[in-house]
């Protein structure tokens, strides 16, 4: 049986910007304690939204009920009998730019790691003591953010302007990940992040870019998975391109322009936010497209 995390099955997620919190209060105490106030109230806009769906007729969502999508639908009882099952999350984007803010740097320093892991705990104790309370699956994401890194650093800039190393792109970084433009090798960042991602109990992904001599590697591609397992990595994945000239039929990876032919007629195939895309300069905003763009290779795979 393969590894599995308890609390699966998200019906309404909510996610905190959390360096919006960091641009307020500037104080690594006055950001945890504003942090807190919001996961509350996170707390708060989930228990809404729970009772709203379950005022929801049957027929509203039919399919899942009568072909056990959702488990534990009792047709006398409603909806409810199956959606308490379900996990209330709450999100988190941002780690890497909110300990930029709070001490100038991120968690792939040992300093930035210990605030990382202070500010994770806090997420993980409200979830479990909300799970005590109202007898519901209360549980931490780690958001994957499609178009959320976008749109809440465009609010963001609005309102505080161009930050280097924290607004100066067009996205945030999502959830606790390393962002992409730091230069690790593929071991190093699942070591930063597998010291994260038992924090989280209704979500999380960890992945490594890897460049197009991994294509066909099985035993480098091997390493890794099972490199990532002994570090208890419930989701992980491995970014290997593979576009597609429309011209010419190269197979590899390519910039702009296909390396052997020219031709700009390019399908990019990307997996972005857990989705393989035909082309992600067309499928997702501009923040996205710049976030694969500045994607760094994670090099120091085995590749003889």
């Amino acid at each position: 049986m393969g590894q599995r995390k308890d609390g699966r099955g998200n019906i309404c997620p909510v996610t905190i910007i959390m360096p919006e919190l960091a641009m307020q209060t500037k104080d690594v105490e006055k950001f945890m304690n504003l942090l807190d106030k919001k996961i509350h109230e996170a707390k708060d806009m989930l228990l809404e939204r729970f009772e709203y769906i379950c005022s929801q007729p049957m027929e509203s969502a039919r399919f899942m009920y009568e072909n056990g999508t959702m488990e534990g639908y009792v047709p006398e009882e409603g909806i409810r009998s199956a959606l308490k099952h379900g996990s209330l999350a709450i999100g988190q984007l941002g780690l890497a730019e909110t300990l930029q803010i709070l001490i100038g740097k991120n968690h792939t320093t040992e300093e930035g790691m210990e605030l990382a892991i202070r500010i994770e705990s806090l997420f993980k104790k409200r979830c479990a003591e909300f799970k005590e309370k109202y007898k519901l699956n209360f549980g931490v994401y780690y958001t994957p953010a499609e178009s959320l890194v976008y749109t809440s650093m465009t609010k963001f800039k609005e309102k505080w302007g161009e930050i280097e190393k924290v607004s100066d792109r067009k996205y945030f970084t999502n959830s606790m990940h390393v962002p992409v433009w730091e230069t690790v090798d593929a071991f190093e960042k699942i070591d930063i992040e597998s010291k994260l991602t038992g924090y989280s109990n209704s979500g999380c992904i960890t992945y490594v870019e890897t460049d197009s001599s991994t294509l066909h590697n099985l035993e480098a591609l091997e390493t890794l998975v099972n490199y990532a397992m002994d570090r208890d990595i419930p989701y992980f994945a491995i970014n290997v391109p593979n576009d597609v000239c429309n011209n010419c039929g190269y197979c590899g990876d390519t910039d702009e322009k296909c390396p052997q032919c020219g031709s700009d007629d390019i399908q990019r195939l990307r997996r972005v936010t857990g989705y393989l895309t035909s082309d992600y300069k067309t499928a997702f905003n501009a923040g996205k497209q710049q976030e694969v763009e500045h994607r760094v290779k994670h090099t120091g795979v085995l590749t003889d």
